[in-house]
Parts: C-alpha cells; structure tokens; sequence
C-alpha cells in the first residue's frame, strides 16, 4: 500500500511501488553529609506520591501549615510525653503518623491550648513517643561515629527511616505570622531568563549539584517507605511544571560526602546539559572546617568556569539547612558566615536561597530531631518540603494566575519512550532518550492528541507550540501529550520514529491514562506538521506477537491536525527543513517519499488543516496540495485558509489563532472524537 509505513524490529519498511521498496532499502543504511555518612538516591524508589499544591505552598504563608513534623519526648518520671509546632495554635486540624496511615484523635490520642506551640500525649496514646535516652547510642556501637558534644555516648543515627518512623505529622491552623526578614521573595529581575522560559511554557534546564541532601538522603520516597514523598529537586520540578504546564528538565549529579572543591571537578558534567539554571548546594561538609573565604571562593570559581562554557546560565545559591549542633564534627559557627559569603556573590543572575536563616528560626522553637532524617545533618519529609518551598518561592510570583490549568489539569508527567537507547534504523541505537510529557485534563473525555512542536527540523519551539498546546487542549477534555522528538540531522527516519513511538505509547497506556485507544490523533506545527502528516501516511498495524506491550500498538493516528504545516519536499518546501530532514542532496526517490500530499491512500485519517494565505516561509500551497490528495480519496478533510497572520498566525495569539483553535474543536465533535459540549468549553 503506497504511503503506508511499517518500522519493526529490523526496520523494514513495505510499499506497493518497487521504486520505494529501493528508497526504503537505501533509507535503513543514540548530602550532605561527611564522607563517613554519604548518601546516594539509590536507597528507595518511590512507589506512591500524589502531589497536592497545599503541601508546596510556603509554610511562612496563608494560616495552616500542613505536615509539620514532631517527635514526642516522653519525660520517665511523669510519663508524659510532649512536643513543640512552629507557631501558636489556633485549630489542629488532623495528627497522623509520618506514613499517613494512621489519623489520632483529640483528646483521646492528643491534647492542646490555644494560643500555645505545645502538642502534649495522654499516658494511654497510640502516639509513638520517647525519652532523650532513646536518641543516645553507647560510644563506638554505631557505623558512623556521632560523638556528642556533652561526650556522653552518640547521637542515635537514623539510616534511612528510623527517625521518620519516629515522627508525628501536625496539620494545624495559627495566626498570621511574619517572617519576611528570613524568608526569600520573588524578584523576576533576580532569574529573569529562567522565569521568562518558564513563563512561556518553554522546557527550562535545571541541574542541581550539591551533596547527600541535594541526593535525596532521608526523604521517605528515597528511603523506600510511606508516604514515599520524592525529595525536594523532584518536588521543585513537580512544582514548576504543575504552575507553569511545561516540562522541566531536572539533572542531579550530587553525590553524597562531597563539597565546593569537589564541585570544581564537575563543571564538565554540569554543562553537558546545557542549563538554563544551576543550583549549587554545598556547605555541610564544607562545614567541618573549610573557611567561608575559601568556601566563597570555589564557589565564585564554579560559576566563573561554568559562565564560561554557557555564558547565560544563572544561579541559585543554597545556604544549607544546620546541622546537629551536638555533634562535634560539624563547627556550627560556619554556617551564616557561609550564608553571608554566597550572599556577597548574589547579583542579577545569581541569587541566594537561604535554608540556613530558616533553620535558624526553626531551632529556636523546635529541636532537631523534630526536623532531621538522620539525626544529624538531613532534613525528613518536611524538611525536604521547605527546601522546594524556598527554591519555588524564587521562581514562581506569589500572584502568578493559572487558575484555568489548575481547574482543567492534572499535574504534566515525563514518560520515556526509549529508556535511554533510541532506534536510527537498520538495528542501530544510540544512547539519548527521547521523552513525552503527558498532561491530563482533570475531566478527560478519552481523547489524546501527541503534539509535534516546530522549528524547522532543527530545534524545538516547546512553548507556544507544545506546552501550552497541551494545556489548551485540557480545557477542552482532551489529554495534550508533548513530543520532543530528536533533530534528524539527515537521518530522515528518526524523528518519525519517535512519532510512532509516541502514538503506541499513548495507546498502550490508554487505559492508565484515562484514554480511548480509537481517539488517539496528532497535531503539528511548521515542520512538527510535516512530521505529524508525515505519521498520518506512515504507518502500521504494529507487530502482534511482540513480547513488548507498546509495539503490539498500531502507529496510525486516528485524526491529524496540521497547522500551517510543511507538508511537501518539493518546490513549495520550506528550505530549512528539507536539508535538516534529508540532507543536503537528497534522492528524487526520498523527495517522493516524505512529499506527504503524495503518500495519501484509502487507510489515511481524518486531516484538519489550517494556514495563512501570507504565510511565506511555509507557503500555503502546502496545505492546499494536501487536502485536494485527501479528498480525492474521500478522506473527511477541512482546510482553513486564513486571510492573514503570516508563518505562527502572529506570535500564537489573536483572531486568526483563535479561530483554527475554535473550528478544530468543532471538526473534532462533528466526527465524534470529542462531545459537542467539550468543542464549545
């Protein structure tokens, strides 16, 4: 069947015309901590987490805190057990163990007064409490020697869940509290690059590099236990993607037991990712005795040398939380002089994140081993909450207004499509992966569109033609799943590849996702439209008999939507993206072949289409081409031909955009993909 187009496992490729059996043919030939208590992400996988903004928003703001976590210190003579929260008490709103499985009750489990921070426990509680002793061990009977500062015994080190086991939630309501002298404050000229990209729901770069904390040590998600909350770059990313819906890039080479002058060695590392934001997170090894002159220093030079590999890079400085102020390894009065020296290097571009003031603050209310993970220099589940909340605080504005997406959409999730091993042709990978982001509309009607961003087969335009695609689709009950397919570089089947992939994976997730597997179409803009009308007449039934559950798929969309796409490799081509596909001097036969208007057949879907009669880079013959090939073979169609607003319909917004965004909803419910009431949301 001409135009029809099968990828398995060796890459054959099977059409009626022997001319393109041969193109096929020729076309087949990528913490903190000490040494001595090092940590890795490695110690748990998180099996359950269910994000909730409430537990991101800032503690210091609105009147309830959620979570706040106590460990209840039993006195042996009375019996009596007692705990401090941050704030005066005006309502407690629910106690629960750290798991959150198990809910106690007034009176019986717990008692409190208004007006105070004191939570104190009945002799008869099912809370978990315990005595000061319980948190010594004999001198030399631990792994990690914890020598007190009193030298009576060690402090009790808590590898992975021991103090979490040990803790109490407090979710409770106070009095307005202010603690703007220590708490940071959005500035958008402060990161202004970073929240530009956010704000226009381009993917944004974040690598973090930092020690054991900024590796996860202690959270419950890497500790393996419930409530398996994620540490906090994986709950700043969550985060950032829920506010903003785009997709953001989180890359974490910390390493447990290291400090700045480690981070000299790693810039190399750092900026193969290309960030657009590093977050640099070291001071409590440091703190063992490095001056805060040499600690300032390395990290002006960390910076210095990563500027000068990616010169638009900025900077989040973290001035980390305080250590266990009893144990006599750590020199405690290192840590504001640390704070004050990252606070000397902060400029547009750079800022300070400063953990340290706030741990400051809370240890004057509250004890360590409320807050630890490990007893001695991590933070548990809420302290890894504050730090997210204090980066999110830098990056995302107080007033920052997303109620349509919060409304209309559940949290964006990042799906592989390769697993790190991607398919080139002819039995050959490479190692990079190729991801999805899958954003789910609260109330879905089973539809899902995988969206193909422009950029001429040379870059990515994620924003204004993924992202916030995506979000808009939601509105409208349908799941926006944003392809970031790879740049061809004359490998023309590539970025097709990752086009069918993405349609079996959506489909062999359907069910998980809410979606019906006969509603899944593709969409596409400029060069993303050439690849979208590029899998609408290449494709496959998928291979039956695959022991993988995702190539079983079919590859064949079930509709297509082509905005001012490139459609033809021929004369009417945008010039660009012809090179970057097929190369500087491609074959008559591979012109032919990737001509979209030319592969059309019987089996092609429903195409809609929409483009500007001025568009000039991308001109509208082909689109118009396109939709005379589908109705001569009776394909349903709609080509909407608008009367101005050029190549991207003015910068995404405006009448003309409105209205291709209006009538394909409208083509959708007309063939049944979406209910009439979702096309008019």
């Amino acid at each position: 069947m001409n135009g029809q187009f099968f990828l398995g496992n060796r890459q054959r490729f099977w059409f009626m015309s022997p001319v393109m059996k041969t193109v096929l043919l020729l076309g087949a030939i990528l913490t903190a901590s000490i040494p001595i208590l090092s940590g890795t992400a490695s110690a748990g996988e998180p099996t359950e987490w269910n994000y909730t903004p409430e537990l991101m928003q800032p503690f210091w703001q609105g009147e309830t805190i959620e979570g706040e976590s106590v460990l209840f210190i039993r006195d042996p003579q009375t019996g009596i057990a007692s705990a401090s929260v941050l704030f005066p008490i005006e309502g407690v709103l629910s106690v629960r163990n750290s798991a959150g499985d198990i809910s106690y009750d007034e009176g019986r489990d717990y008692q409190w007064k208004p007006g105070t921070r004191e939570i104190t426990l009945p002799k008869d509680s099912r809370i978990v409490s315990y005595t000061l002793a319980d948190l010594r061990r004999p001198d030399n009977s631990q792994r990690h020697k914890l020598t007190h500062r009193d030298g009576n015994g060690e402090i009790f080190f808590g590898g992975k869940l021991e103090y979490h086991n040990m803790q109490t939630c407090i979710t409770y309501k106070h009095k307005p509290v202010d603690w703007q002298a220590i708490v940071p404050t959005f500035d958008e000229k402060a990161l202004p690059r970073t929240i530009q990209k956010l704000r226009k729901h381009d993917t944004v770069s974040i690598v973090l590099l930092g020690d054991s904390i900024s590796t996860g040590c202690n959270a419950s998600g890497w500790a393996g236990g419930a409530p398996y909350q994620p540490a906090f770059p994986d709950l700043l990313k969550e985060h950032l993607q829920n506010r903003y819906q785009n997709r953001v890039e989180m890359v974490n080479p910390s390493v447990g037991g290291k400090d700045t002058r480690w981070a000299l060695t790693q810039v190399d590392k750092v900026v193969e990712s290309n960030p657009d934001l590093v977050i640099i997170a070291f001071g409590m090894n440091d703190s063992a005795g490095r001056s805060a002159k040499e600690y300032q220093a390395n990290t002006k030079a960390l910076m210095e040398q990563i500027r000068k590999k990616r010169p638009q890079t900025e900077f989040i400085l973290l001035a980390p939380m305080l250590g266990n102020k009893d144990w006599i390894r750590l020199k405690h009065e290192l840590f504001p002089q640390y704070r004050d020296a990252l606070a000397e290097l902060c400029r547009p571009g750079v800022v300070l994140a400063d953990m340290t003031s706030i741990w400051t603050e809370f240890l004057k209310q509250k004890q360590d081993w409320d807050l630890t993970g490990n007893g001695v220099n991590h933070p548990n589940d809420f302290g890894h909450r504050v730090y997210a909340q204090v980066l999110s605080t830098l990056l995302v504005p107080p007033q920052e207004k997303t109620e349509t997406a919060k409304k209309t959409s559940l949290p964006p999730k990042v799906v592989s499509l390769w697993n790190g091993k991607a398919p080139t042709g002819n039995d050959q990978f490479e190692k990079t992966d190729v991801k999805i982001t899958v954003h789910q509309p609260e109330k879905g009607n089973g539809a899902a569109i995988v969206i193909c961003p422009g950029g001429g087969y040379q870059r990515l335009v994620t924003g204004g033609e993924g992202h916030r695609i995506a979000q808009w689709l939601n509105q409208h009950g349908i799941t926006g799943v944003v392809l970031e397919y790879r740049m061809p570089d004359g490998r023309s089947f590539v970025p097709l590849m990752d086009a069918q992939q993405a349609i079996r994976m959506v489909r062999a997730n359907a069910k998980q996702w809410n979606i019906d597997p006969h509603k899944i179409g593709i969409m596409g803009f400029s060069a993303g439209g050439h690849l979208a009308s590029t899998a609408a007449t290449h494709f496959d039934a998928g291979d039956p008999q695959a022991a993988d559950p995702v190539k079983r798929q079919s590859s064949r969309p079930d509709f297509a939507i082509l905005v001012y796409p490139v459609v033809s490799m021929g004369t009417t081509t945008h010039g660009g993206s012809k090179k970057n596909l097929l190369g500087a001097d491609p074959s008559p036969e591979l012109i032919e072949l990737f001509s979209n208007e030319k592969q059309v057949t019987a089996k092609t879907p429903p195409i809609y289409l929409a483009h500007a009669v001025n568009d000039k880079p991308v001109p509208i013959e082909n689109s118009r081409a396109l939709y005379r090939a589908l109705q001569a073979k009776r394909i349903p169609s709609q080509l909407l031909e608008l009367p101005s607003g050029g190549h991207g319909l003015n910068g995404y917004k405006g009448p003309m955009w409105d209205a291709w965004q209006k009538q394909s909803m409208e083509w959708l419910a007309k063939l049944n993909f979406i209910p009439a009431q979702d096309a008019k949301k």
